[in-house]
């Protein structure tokens, strides 16, 4: 068990910290208003990168320093989407990043939600053709094919495009990286996709569905976009603890997408990390273990932040011990921790939740496409700590990938809230002996995924966009 006079020591003072100051918000509005998206691979992400390692310097955290790594960025051109028939219209839309330049004219098949079934109905129809398909239909509790298997789905059924609507109201364009056709090549062409994708609104989805009935519908897309090579950089700063090669790592991805200002996805998890840092850095030499805040980059485009950082971890003097993901964390509503399948830590935070006073939500799910799924499929014991309830009565991640995910979303009392809870539960993380479990073989990884469907060599984006 911890040691519960030095955390009740620590959770006292971190309250105190957290709850009477702003300098979360502060931070949130600096690197959302004054910096933008911060783009994987852009200049407003490496000034980002900049910005979050001054923060771990005056704030006292130790060793802390960028990890650069090779990427291949995008930048937005033209998207056009015309309606040829049965009548001609053109709609608002916008290229999904990696999708390149060029011209697709062709039939448009409605797979609806584009989940297996849907695809699988659909069969050889969808050959030759540009598919129409819900972006996300995740409600809560519902487990359900991410954008990237639908449109590498769509890419192996042999369509030439395809055309993702959001399911939330509002005027907003969904957006969401695609995955290079070619992992392996050294032309910038090789890293973009396969067919165009595409995003467009709730309404002019609808709007097409309902020309649609008129008669058979055909479009065209045109794009133009450039791909290149650029770099990012990790964050990394250390509160050291008594068995210093232990380690705690927490951190949320501060890339966004370009479309909007990438306040709650994910620039509030980042700083629920760095505010966390903030109030345990005075408590260095008192944790057993080494608490390791990281401000991942490159998130948004392929978990690149979380590949290039989980090697060190692989064959290093260090031991990773556990691996806490902030992504969704800072919002208003309920805390939620989100096991990657194993039943020994839910049972574990659970009772951290109790020995907290602080009732979580606590559940066991394995999920694939956040910066937790390198370290879980190397083995590491994972988690995401976020906000249960922050887009309640929205689907998918709500205002999340688009250009609604804005400052104004996000407010001071949930990144207080959410910076809290990080803390005391990487101070519980920090400092229990023995730890509840150790690092899994591949076997268990591979059972793991089996069971929600996922294979470890199945085709992964994250996998497909890192530089080799």
């Amino acid at each position: 068990m911890a040691d519960q006079s030095t955390v009740r020591e620590i959770e006292k003072y971190v309250l105190g910290e957290v709850w009477t100051s702003d300098e979360i918000y502060t931070n949130l509005r600096y690197i959302c208003d004054d910096l933008g998206s911060r783009f994987g691979g852009s200049e407003s992400e490496h000034q980002a990168g900049e910005f979050l390692l001054g923060k771990m310097k005056e704030y006292g955290l130790q060793n802390a320093h960028l990890e650069e790594f090779p990427v291949y960025t995008w930048e937005r051109g033209v998207c056009e989407l015309t309606m040829l028939a049965p009548v001609e219209r053109q709609f608002s839309a916008i290229s999904m990043p990696f999708t390149g330049s060029g011209d697709v004219e062709g039939e448009m098949i409605d797979i609806g939600e584009g989940e297996t079934a849907d695809f699988e109905r659909a069969g050889e129809a969808i050959r030759g053709k540009i598919v129409l398909t819900a972006a996300e239909t995740n409600k809560p509790g519902e487990v359900t094919l991410h954008r990237t298997d639908k449109f590498r789905l769509a890419v192996e059924a042999g369509a030439i495009g395809c055309i993702f609507v959001n399911k939330n109201p509002g005027l907003l364009h969904i957006t969401g990286s695609l995955y290079a056709q070619n992992p392996e090549g050294t032309e910038d062409r090789d890293h973009e996709a396969a067919i165009p994708g595409i995003g467009i609104s709730h309404e002019a989805g609808s709007m097409i569905r309902r020309l649609a009935e008129r008669g058979t519908p055909r479009m065209k897309i045109h794009t133009q976009n450039k791909t290149y090579l650029s770099r990012s950089y990790n964050v990394v700063g250390d509160i050291p603890g008594q068995h210093p090669e232990e380690i705690i790592l927490i951190g949320g991805h501060y890339d966004g997408h370009d479309v909007a200002q990438g306040a709650a996805d994910d620039g509030a998890g980042t700083l629920v990390g760095l505010e966390a840092g903030r109030v345990l850095a005075p408590f260095a030499g008192k944790l057993r273990r080494t608490v390791r805040v990281i401000c991942f980059a490159y998130e948004e485009l392929g978990l690149g932040g979380s590949w290039k950082h989980h090697e060190r971890y692989l064959d290093g003097d260090e031991k990773l011990v556990f691996a806490l993901n902030l992504d969704g964390a800072g919002r208003e509503g309920k805390d939620q921790i989100t096991v990657t399948g194993d039943e020994v830590m839910v049972d574990w935070f659970r009772g951290v939740s109790g020995d907290m006073k602080h009732a979580m939500e606590v559940r066991n799910r394995v999920g694939t496409h956040s910066d937790h799924f390198p370290f879980f499929r190397a083995g590491f014991p994972t988690a995401t700590l976020n906000t249960m309830g922050s887009t309640a009565g929205m689907i998918g991640r709500g205002y999340g990938h688009t250009e609604a995910d804005t400052v104004d979303k996000v407010t001071l009392r949930g990144l207080q809230g959410g910076a809290a809870t990080a803390a005391r539960v990487a101070a519980y993380l920090a400092n229990v002996e023995p730890f509840p479990v150790e690092r899994r073989g591949t076997d268990a990884v591979i059972a793991e995924l089996e069971k929600v469907g996922q294979g470890y060599h199945a085709h992964h984006w994250s996998i497909a966009n890192r530089v080799r």
